[in-house]
């Protein structure tokens, strides 16, 4: 599991669910937590001093809250005799329990490439069917401009401003709108 992400993502089926369920369940771990929620590191003597528990209890709760992903090690100092003193602190993680049989990246997996794909075709749709610029017109303009033939009530000769449909965005949106039908229908299948 990447340190990293923002969540955790724990399947009842899975066997790490049940090591953060047995974490949260623990009320040891939970205090552990607590105190680690107030500060920004703390290594596990201090735990122990503050909380009151001996130091093996507190190594135990904290592997194990390692172990399901509650808790993150990145730093640690050396102490006055030369020990090396590890830091925990809470991992900032939303826990998301999903039901059996459901997996969320795998649905996110399949649908990325598509949006993906539905962005790339979008923006070369975008691309082949702006309009062209109107340069001979304007040339033409500024020519008899400059030779005193074009005057200010003519208003016939400017060049008419054409409109970009874009094509591509719309294109976009229909396969997001196509995407969430799909998303829906599937939804309400299996609630059936």
């Amino acid at each position: 599991m990447a340190n990293n992400e923002k969540y955790l993502l724990v399947n009842l089926e899975d066997e790490h669910s049940k090591k953060v369920a047995e974490s949260i369940a623990n009320k040891t771990a939970r205090k552990i937590l607590d105190y680690l929620s107030s500060k920004e590191e703390a290594g596990a003597e201090e735990i122990s001093k503050e909380l009151q528990f001996p130091l093996s209890t507190i190594d135990y709760n904290l592997k194990n809250l390692k172990k399901a992903g509650l808790i993150e090690t990145k730093h640690f100092i050396w102490s006055n005799r030369g020990k090396k003193i590890i830091l925990y602190k809470v991992a900032k993680k939303f826990i998301i329990i999903a039901p059996k049989g459901v997996s969320w990246k795998d649905e996110i997996k399949k649908i990325i490439p598509v949006i993906t794909g539905a962005a790339i075709i979008g923006a070369l749709i975008e691309f082949f069917t702006r309009p062209e610029p109107v340069l001979t017109l304007q040339k033409s303009i500024a020519e008899e401009s400059a030779q005193g033939r074009l005057y200010a009530s003519a208003p016939s000769m400017a060049p008419a401003v054409t409109q970009n449909p874009h094509y591509g965005f719309w294109f976009f949106i229909a396969v997001l709108a196509i995407i969430l039908i799909y998303l829906l229908a599937k939804h309400i299948k299996k609630r059936k």
